[in-house]
């Protein structure tokens, strides 16, 4: 695995370096916690510590995501990503790309890679849906998703968010999830800004039911 996330590395390298001088590249960071980690309906942690850095230059971009528990017994997550959005039609995005999920703590599986497109679409509360598909676990998932912001004054929003997906398991059930987020995120300046909200996600096959709450500081240049 250490080959594997040196070659990622290398590659990301070498993307950024190939790169015309033209190109100006876009750096965002952000630290955050989360009372539950739920990913598409499944609750994978309790208490965490999340972080990511994402690298833009033009319409590519390159990043790494990771979900550190604090709590119980629960493995490490790294995500290694990338991809490129561009449009295609007046008011109507598409975007592609693959996720390498990194999981040290585990063993065998520690990794899996999906690839994904989606299309987003610029109308009234920002629909978009992506097509999702792990080329190790041959799972299949379809995700919708809608989303709203609401200015509270100068420099505060509120964000609202629903999302519905179902999941095709090759070797397993497939179930289908759905859920909602509401945050307030306040301006920390011209390249910074802090948010803290609820969530809430529910999924068929005997889910948990989830309420649960986080935050996040975000900062780029």
């Amino acid at each position: 695995m250490k080959k594997l996330i040196v070659v990622v590395t290398a590659a990301i390298l070498a993307a950024v370096y190939s790169l015309p001088a033209q190109d100006e590249m876009d750096v965002s960071m952000s630290v955050g916690y989360e009372s539950r980690y739920v990913f598409r309906g499944v609750t994978l942690a309790d208490e965490s510590l999340t972080a990511s850095i994402e690298a833009a230059f033009g319409d590519t971009y390159l990043g790494m995501w990771t979900n550190q528990p604090i709590t119980g017994s629960f493995d490490n997550e790294f995500d290694f990503y990338g991809g490129m959005g561009f449009e295609v039609a007046d008011g109507i995005s598409m975007d592609v790309g693959g996720t390498l999920y990194f999981y040290p703590e585990s063993g065998t599986g520690a990794e899996t890679f999906e690839i994904y497109t989606g299309l987003a679409f610029d109308a009234q509360l920002d629909p978009a849906i992506y097509f999702f598909y792990d080329l190790d676990l041959n799972t299949l998932t379809v995700e919708g998703s809608v989303g709203h912001s609401f200015e509270v004054d100068e420099g505060t929003t509120l964000d609202l968010s629903g999302f519905l997906g179902f999941v095709d398991i090759s070797e397993g059930e497939d179930y289908t999830y759905h859920g909602a987020s509401i945050d307030v995120v306040k301006s920390l300046g011209d390249t910074a800004s802090g948010s803290i909200g609820v969530r809430y996600s529910e999924g068929s096959g005997g889910l948990e039911d989830e309420i649960y709450f986080g935050g996040s500081i975000t900062s780029g240049w």
